[in-house]
């Protein structure tokens, strides 16, 4: 990380800040983004253009290493030339990916300056667990497994309808990747510290304003579940036609922007979507296996939010 020094994700709310004071906090950032732009010579706008050219090139590049991957599978092998060529590519991803995460920093930097009147501080209790949540699924930054260095996922149990403090904890995300390990490339679950309750977010948000038990209960109800379950598949019907991601989160492999997708077979609402690689496949165990389980009404709210500007409420 340069100048954000802490997670933050594309929601404009910075995790892990307890003990901190809003306002020391705030005029840190502030700080640390003008001087990236004297530094860098880059305005925002310039951040955002960088940012989509550096988006469709890694998909280019995302493509030809999966073709190279195929035939090395089809072939039994790759002659001298496509793996330095493979090896190439996948360094160029990387260094894609880290530009792309600086953008991602420039623009949760932007949101938390630009919103500061309404950025709080809130500590996760029983009452604000969904605070939580709604941050949950969003990109983290400066979150790595200590084991493997991949990034971690703010994870809790998922047969809970509300869940505790207690009940979080950090998930590697090599978790969702084949290996070894029992079949995981990694299982490092990490507990969540007490500085990992701070949050400073936009209190502004109408499901801030309940206890996590009573935003639970007004999910539930069938007929805000039916308007909710409406308002996700035409957000789903529209990012399709647009061939577009959510914007909110990318794979941790291939770092291209996550497709929202509709469980078959689900008995509920909490059942019923997920975030896949856009190179994930059904019944290919070939294509890239990462996904997320949209398990709560606070990230169904974070999502519509981040692209409809509209939560649940």
């Amino acid at each position: 990380m340069s100048f954000l020094q802490r997670i933050a994700n594309g929601l404009g709310t910075l995790l892990g800040v307890l003990v901190e004071a809003t306002v020391t906090v705030i005029q840190g950032i502030k700080q640390g983004f003008e001087d990236y732009q004297r530094r860098t010579g880059l305005s925002s706008s310039d951040v955002r253009t960088q940012a989509q050219r550096d988006r469709e090139r890694l998909r280019v590049v995302n493509e030809e290493i999966i073709y190279l991957r195929n035939r090395h599978r089809s072939s039994g092998g790759l002659s001298e030339r496509e793996r330095r060529r493979w090896h190439d590519l996948k360094e160029e991803r990387d260094a894609l990916n880290q530009e792309l995460g600086r953008a991602k920093e420039v623009q949760a930097a932007e949101k938390i300056i630009d919103n500061e009147s309404v950025i709080e501080k809130v500590e996760i209790d029983l009452n604000t667990t969904h605070v939580l949540q709604y941050n949950a699924f969003a990109d983290s930054l400066n979150k790595r497994c200590r084991v493997c260095g991949r990034p971690m996922k703010l994870q809790w149990r998922r047969d809970l309808a509300i869940a505790g403090p207690r009940d979080f904890f950090w998930g590697c995300t090599g978790w969702y990747l084949p290996g070894t390990n029992d079949g995981h490339a990694c299982k490092f679950q990490e507990k969540l510290a007490r500085n990992d309750f701070g949050l400073m977010t936009d209190i502004s948000e109408p499901e801030f304003e309940l206890s996590a038990e009573e935003f639970g209960i007004i999910v539930d109800d069938p007929g805000t579940s039916s308007i909710i379950a409406e308002r996700v598949s035409d957000l789903q019907s529209d990012l399709k036609k647009k061939k577009h991601g959510v914007e909110l989160v990318t794979c941790p492999v291939h770092g291209e922007n996550m497709v929202l997708r509709n469980k078959s077979g689900a008995s509920g609402l909490l059942d019923s979507y997920f975030l896949a690689c856009p190179h994930w496949r059904p019944h290919d165990d070939n294509s890239c296996p990462f996904m997320e389980k949209l398990k709560s009404g606070a990230q169904l709210a974070a999502l519509l939010k981040s692209q409809t500007g509209r939560g649940v409420l």
